[in-house]
């Protein structure tokens, strides 16, 4: 045996063996941050592109909106403005319902006493 083998003894074996084995866990713990810092990197750069992609898709959203309310409120004035006119129809209708109904009956009355009048004339 050489003379370094000799003068090892047990303990010194278990330090070398204690060595090696935290030189391995630092190895492994090393490339286990690295990996991390990959994923994280990688991480980082989807939602950056998820941020640019997606603030100009809520603005557009908003844009949208404001565009759809627009149109409500109008089609809000249009509704309103129909209600009125359908109003104003029913106003003239009946206005010209009485105008016309008073007459006509007036007329058919009178038409009708006429005929009578010219059946009992010829009659005698």
């Amino acid at each position: 045996m050489t003379a370094l083998a000799v003068a090892l003894n047990a303990r010194d074996w278990a330090v070398i063996v204690i060595a090696v084995f935290f030189a391995i866990a630092v190895v492994v713990v090393s490339l286990l941050v690295l990996n991390l810092f990959r994923v994280v990197s990688s991480l980082k750069e989807l939602v950056d592109g998820v941020t640019k992609e997606t603030v100009p898709l809520i603005h557009d959203v908003d844009e949208t909106v404001k565009g759809v309310n627009n149109e409500i409120q109008r089609v809000d004035s249009i509704m309103s403005s129909t209600q009125k006119v359908v109003k104003n129809v029913e106003t003239i209708s009946e206005t010209v319902k009485v105008t016309v109904t008073n007459p006509l009956v007036k007329a058919l009355a009178f038409l009708a006493g006429a005929r009578r009048a010219s059946k009992k004339f010829r009659e005698g």
